[in-house]
């Protein structure tokens, strides 16, 4: 399956929504947009060309026309078609990803509270053409249609939550869809076992036994489909949680980095260093500072 990758945020933002029953000889005009144009066939079959490419969408089946190509219908309906559509924006161009390398095990910079903008690490992911739960998602879909025939200043908010619920589903869709290759398979097998066990010792070799596979080759398998090795996911873990405790306790470094899994506070405080270009001790101390001055502003002052 291919999927469109978003970064976000921010999210796509909706446009519009509707539901109709096409007859036998209707067809879809020809047109260039600068919307996302989300179809979902209930019954029937809906011809569709985007530049160049056909796709005969038929029941149960979902197809994305992406803002800026040109698209059309090739070949009139046949029997009643029904179909859904969604008109969203997105300020970015998506990347094109197949659905067995889509990063899912990937580890993400967790916010903090010295952030002022939101991370760009993170994606979205929506297939491109593919059989879907319509059981699932026409429940969403007729909301919308309910919300967007009544709207209002009380229930437009409800409209942008719903098509934000109806991507999450659909990025589902890519993950679930076949089963991922052995390699895949195995690199978010490490990947969740090293998540509940990262503040024990980390040993190689005990993961190798733990998954019944050598050493190296899980390494490589992690690396590829992960992006980290077993070591920097273990350490990614354990100075995102030094980071947090710093911000939300008084514990010492000594002490923050035997909870956190490192034995010498000295290694921690390298290791801190290099991540997040600031020693732990300095970390606390902006906070400390961002603190003081913001009880001194008070609220509603500038």
């Amino acid at each position: 399956m291919l999927c469109l990758e978003f970064p976000i945020p921010p999210l796509p933002q909706f446009v519009t929504v509707g539901h109709a029953v096409w007859s036998p000889g209707d067809r879809h005009f020809a047109r260039t947009f600068g919307v996302y144009d989300l179809l979902l066939v209930k019954r029937g079959t809906l011809y569709m060309m985007e530049e160049g490419k056909e796709y005969a969408v038929g029941p149960g089946m979902l197809l994305v026309l992406e803002a800026g190509l040109p698209h059309e219908g090739y070949r009139a309906c046949e029997e009643d078609t029904e179909i859904y559509w969604v008109h969203f924006i997105h300020e970015a161009e998506p990347a094109y990803i197949r659905r067995g390398d889509i990063p899912w095990s990937s580890l993400l910079a967790k916010g903090t509270v010295e952030d002022e903008e939101p991370s760009v690490q993170q994606r979205l992911y929506l297939p491109k053409f593919a059989a879907v739960d319509l059981e699932r998602l026409e429940p969403i879909l007729q909301e919308m249609n309910e919300i967007h025939n009544r709207l209002s200043a009380e229930n437009a908010m409800r409209l942008h939550l719903l098509l934000a619920g109806l991507l999450a589903a659909l990025q589902e869709e890519c993950e679930r869809t076949d089963q991922p290759e052995p390699a895949v398979r195995l690199a978010r097998a490490a990947a969740a076992y090293l998540a509940v066990h990262w503040r024990e010792p980390f040993h190689l070799a005990g993961l190798a036994e733990e998954l019944h596979f050598q050493a190296d080759y899980i390494t490589r398998c992690m690396k590829q489909h992960i992006g980290t090795t077993p070591l920097q996911y273990v350490l990614h873990l354990r100075l995102e949680e030094a980071k947090k405790l710093l911000g939300g306790t008084v514990l010492g470094i000594s002490e923050i980095a035997e909870r956190v899994g490192i034995q010498d506070p000295n290694y921690m405080t390298r290791l801190f260093s290099a991540r997040f270009g600031v020693t732990p001790g300095a970390y606390r101390q902006r906070l400390r500072q961002r603190d003081e001055a913001a009880a001194v502003t008070g609220p509603g002052e500038n």
